[in-house]
């Protein structure tokens, strides 16, 4: 297999001398005066990528690798196990004035696997209902309409969050864990800040970070460089996905979220989830920015650069926010994620 260097287009072999690597391989290019990692595994996109040279057509040429390399990724979305049915239907019947609990219990009844999971997590005690709930309709009853709605999304997505992620250096439940605390803090905040947005803001939150799990194995293939960027330049793992690929995991989420037919409000907030700023006011993406920051300052699920991770200026203002209230809310989503 053949391999050229981004630098001086040098074309090599892989039986070469100059390849020491069989993942990756090296060249001692002249126009850089420097060995370059030729990184065959991704199809040399993300290294090319970063090695590209940066006079005449160099900026083009890493641009398209990375449009390249983003293509190649939302195709193989189709490859990510899809969002159970049941959870597609629940988010369109709460949105639906004229839908009631009777209708959501039979809906999450048809799914015989999410209606255990439901039942499980229903007679947590977070809930406040340990083993008092014995059936859907029971807990639709107890619980409402609302909240039964949040644990099929819980339940729903639970194995999907649940694997190890290698490249971002997950283990497993990590990412779970960290998804329901952006999940609880989310309603928190909408608790406080629009009653219209519980439901929305706890969804997005379980789902935001969705972008990870399909771009994880990327990662993997350039982690030492990654980490060598970070510890190098001083940057956020944000930072390090957007030097190497020309895009993040919340741009890769939303796109997740337009195939499982994600509401449009959702999709948005995750899209900007980091940056609320481009989503032109939105309130729910302040929110689960928000949130994310309240997760990521408790150390809930993982995040090794939560001293880097940055709160976009004017996000407290806009919420309605004070220092204490992030704290108070912090200590509380920590006693909730130990509940699960």
């Amino acid at each position: 297999m053949e391999s050229a260097c981004p630098g001086c287009q040098k074309t090599q072999n892989a039986k070469n001398e100059g390849f020491k690597d069989p993942g990756g391989h090296t060249c001692r290019c002249k126009s850089r005066d420097q060995k370059i990692k030729i990184d065959d595994r991704i199809d040399q996109s993300a290294a090319a990528a970063d090695s590209a040279v940066s006079d005449g057509d160099g900026h083009s040429q890493a641009g398209q690798i990375q449009n390249d390399l983003k293509s190649k990724i939302i195709r193989s979305i189709k490859d990510l196990p899809p969002v159970p049915q049941v959870v597609i239907k629940i988010q369109q019947m709460i949105s639906d004035l004229n839908s009631d609990a009777k209708q959501l219990a039979e809906i999450i009844e048809a799914d015989q696997a999410i209606a255990a999971k439901v039942l499980q997590m229903a007679n947590s005690s977070f809930y406040g209902m340990s083993g008092k709930i014995s059936s859907i309709r029971h807990a639709s009853l107890i619980l409402g309409y609302q909240t039964l709605g949040e644990i099929v999304t819980m339940a729903g997505t639970a194995d999907l969050l649940d694997d190890k992620m290698p490249g971002y250096g997950y283990d497993a439940q990590d990412l779970w864990k960290h998804s329901l605390s952006v999940a609880f803090s989310s309603k928190m905040i909408a608790e406080n800040q629009n009653q219209d947005q519980i439901h929305q803001a706890h969804t997005a939150g379980l789902i935001h970070d969705v972008g990870k799990i399909i771009l994880d194995r990327h990662v993997l293939e350039i982690k030492e460089q990654i980490a060598d960027y970070m510890s190098r330049e001083e940057k956020t793992f944000l930072h390090a996905e957007r030097h190497f690929f020309g895009f993040d995991h919340a741009e890769i989420a939303a796109e997740i979220c337009r195939s499982w037919k994600i509401p449009e409000t959702i999709t948005l907030a995750i899209k900007c989830h980091h940056q609320p700023s481009l989503s032109g006011g939105d309130e729910l993406s302040y929110i689960l920015h928000m949130a994310d920051y309240i997760a990521a300052m408790g150390g809930i699920g993982y995040d090794d650069d939560d001293a880097l991770y940055e709160l976009e200026n004017g996000t407290m203002d806009f919420i309605g926010l004070t220092q204490q209230d992030v704290s108070n809310m912090m200590l509380k989503v920590i006693a909730a994620v130990d509940q699960f």
